[in-house]
């Protein structure tokens, strides 16, 4: 018997959501992602031993969906400047590139172990068809200023920390989309950080799609204004917060 193709694979764990997803995307270059996942995962250290046995459900649907939604909603097109912070070795934001009409996609890492793989791979490998709408930028996330459309990230910084870490990369009136399981419980300090950073709540989307890994949402915050004086805090102070809040 021949092996299952990866849309038969995908379509077996998200049946009644592969139908819609399955035009949106170049399905080759996809099965060349999740290959590279697999056969670089050691070497990368990408995965834990029990991630690493479920990289296609946790890793490669979870972030498909999710660029799926910011598509269909409106938030990402071909002409979208996309960034993903703490990409690792491009989860979520690799996704965007595998779009048949994709956007341009910014993979940021300050730790080139991982991300360097992908380059490689992009630059000279199975997936070089992409090369042109995606780059590579080593460097904390923190220390990036740029005008960039779309922010994503999936588990970098707590959220709502993740608001100020990024705050000097989105342009006005642009968007940060964090990748959220659970809702944060305190509203309080989730507005004053937004606001101090210069953040609105636009929108909030769930994605009940992803229950069979456990709950997920996306945020879309607006940049509005710039940040208040003071803001973005040193990276120090921020640990010393989000340690402080999570005990």
């Amino acid at each position: 018997m021949s092996e299952k193709t990866i849309q038969e694979e995908i379509q077996t764990i998200i049946p009644e959501l592969f139908p819609l997803i399955e035009p949106e995307f170049d399905w080759e270059l996809v099965k060349n992602f999740y290959e590279f996942l697999k056969r670089d995962n050691e070497k990368g250290g990408f995965f834990s031993r029990n991630d690493s046995e479920k990289i296609l459900e946790r890793h490669i649907i979870e972030s498909m969906i999710f660029v799926w939604k910011l598509k269909t909603t409106g938030y990402v097109s071909r002409e979208t400047n996309v960034a993903d912070v703490g990409t690792g070795p491009g989860l979520p934001g690799f996704l965007f590139a595998l779009l048949k009409k994709a956007p341009h996609v910014f993979l940021v890492d300050s730790q080139k172990r991982k991300l360097a793989l992908l380059e490689t791979e992009v630059t000279s490998g199975s997936l070089s068809k992409v090369s042109k709408r995606v780059e590579f930028i080593y460097a904390r996330t923190e220390e990036i200023n740029s005008n960039f459309d779309v922010v994503t990230s999936r588990a970098m910084v707590p959220y709502p920390y993740i608001a100020e870490v990024t705050s000097r990369m989105v342009k006005q009136k642009g968007i940060l989309c964090p990748f959220l399981a659970q809702p944060y419980p305190d509203l309080e300090k989730e507005t004053e950080v937004l606001i101090n950073n210069g953040f609105v709540m636009k929108k909030e989307i769930p994605i009940p799609e992803l229950e069979f890994v456990g709950k997920r949402h996306i945020k879309i915050l607006q940049k509005n204004s710039l940040p208040k004086k003071g803001y973005p805090r040193d990276w120090k102070e921020i640990v010393k917060e989000t340690k402080n809040k999570n005990g």
